[in-house]
């Protein structure tokens, strides 16, 4: 699995995970204020960037992911880190909370969702993500692209901000997405909910103001966990740190300095 570094490895050391259609780059805006204080590492996410080629296993993609995960770190001789993820990044960084705990000190969720309860709204998501799986498959990548930004959990964007980001996507591997996204569909995720309270680390979660569907989520799992800590970054939407980068930046890096680094 690929991953970046940037910053000085005396740094704390802060592990980004990009969304569906994205890559380890995403976060490029933000590296250049984040790298003089923190050791960054972005990864690109099977299926996706450099890692077009690593596979998940359906069923097993939240596991697999996350000792890929901690293969990489080991790598690079990190033992203590912050984790950020957004979207698909963020479903895979609260299973990796629940996997690998150990060196996790802080663990920060953009608008990402826990899981579903109900399970026929599991299999009705399963069915959705497995169309649009063969859609990628077979379908010309910039009508695909312009209809998947036209979703409405990216109604938020403007126009110049859809089409920096199918300009963006344009390259990515179709097999690739195609594959990550059946094996990590949120039809097969576990409603990870319940589970919040065994992570022993801090827990905060950032979505946009503008994003009603994720602004009751989180709400909702505030209400269930007191520990968890809710953050909205006015007028953006879904994609926070890609809207309202400075905002964004701005309130990162308050919520990591609430955690002091471990001996």
């Amino acid at each position: 699995m690929h991953c970046s570094v940037y910053g000085q490895a005396q740094h704390p050391c802060l592990v980004l995970l990009h969304g569906f259609l994205g890559c380890g780059r995403d976060w490029q805006e933000l590296i250049s204020q984040l790298s003089q204080h923190y050791y960054c590492v972005t990864v690109d996410i099977p299926g996706h960037g450099m890692s077009a080629q690593q596979g998940l296993k359906p069923r097993h993609a939240f596991k697999g992911f996350s000792q890929q995960l901690s293969q990489c770190l080991k790598r690079l001789k990190i033992n203590q880190y912050y984790l950020l993820g957004y979207s698909l990044g963020g479903r895979l960084a609260l299973h990796h909370a629940l996997y690998a705990p150990k060196g996790i000190q802080h663990l920060i969720i953009e608008s990402a969702h826990p899981g579903l309860s109900d399970p026929d709204a599991r299999q009705q998501r399963l069915v959705h993500d497995n169309r649009w799986a063969d859609r990628w498959l077979k379908e010309p990548l910039d009508e695909l692209l312009q209809e998947w930004y036209q979703q409405p959990v990216f109604a938020n964007l403007t126009a110049a901000q859809r089409q920096q980001l199918i300009k963006r996507r344009a390259q990515q591997d179709r097999s690739g997405l195609a594959a990550t996204l059946r094996a990590c569909s949120l039809g097969l995720q576990s409603d990870l909910s319940a589970q919040l309270e065994q992570l022993k680390m801090p827990l905060d979660f950032i979505g946009g103001s503008l994003d009603n569907k994720y602004q009751g989520l989180a709400k909702r799992l505030q209400q269930q966990h007191p520990r968890l800590r809710w953050h909205s970054i006015e007028q953006a939407g879904h994609n926070c740190h890609f809207e309202q980068p400075t905002l964004f930046l701005q309130l990162l890096s308050s919520v990591l300095a609430t955690t002091k680094r471990k001996p």
